[in-house]
């Protein structure tokens, strides 16, 4: 994992060996240049819920940042789509964490209830999922679908 800072704060959360795995395995069936993002939402029976999607809202931005990075510092000025989405990405102050060849980005209000959480895939007879082992929830409901 690498974790990009700019100007904007950073969160941080794990991903498992078989939660990476699962969603580059999901990616490779999306529109190139997706995001997981993570963020945490009112709702549930706990009062908190967490939301894990794709997004391609940084998707350019986020493209040319894994590119430099392959590329070992090779650096082209951006489009104009390209710097609009940067300037959106610092705008709204989402951190980004790299995972082999996605980023995870996580909104601002949603980091402080995530900050330490472990991210886990299990896919067994009885269940097939993300899991989320966060030290910040107090309480849960008996689903594990919401927090406190």
């Amino acid at each position: 994992m690498v974790q990009e800072t700019v100007d904007r704060p950073t969160y941080s959360v794990e991903l498992t060996d078989a939660a990476i795995a699962k969603v580059t395995d999901l990616l490779r069936r999306e529109e190139p240049g997706l995001a997981l993002q993570i963020s945490v939402q009112p709702g549930g029976c706990s009062g908190l819920r967490y939301q894990l999607f794709f997004t391609g809202t940084y998707a350019k931005v986020l493209a040319k940042t894994l590119a430099e990075h392959d590329d070992e510092g090779f650096a082209e000025e951006d489009d104009t789509d390209t710097a609009a989405q940067r300037a959106a990405l610092a705008a709204d102050k989402m951190s980004v964490l790299w995972y082999d060849r996605f980023a995870v980005v996580i909104d601002p209000q949603s980091g402080p209830y995530l900050t330490g959480a472990s991210i886990d895939y299990q896919d067994t007879l009885q269940k097939s999922g993300f899991t989320i082992d966060n030290p910040n929830a107090t309480g849960s409901c008996a689903c594990g679908d919401s927090f406190q």
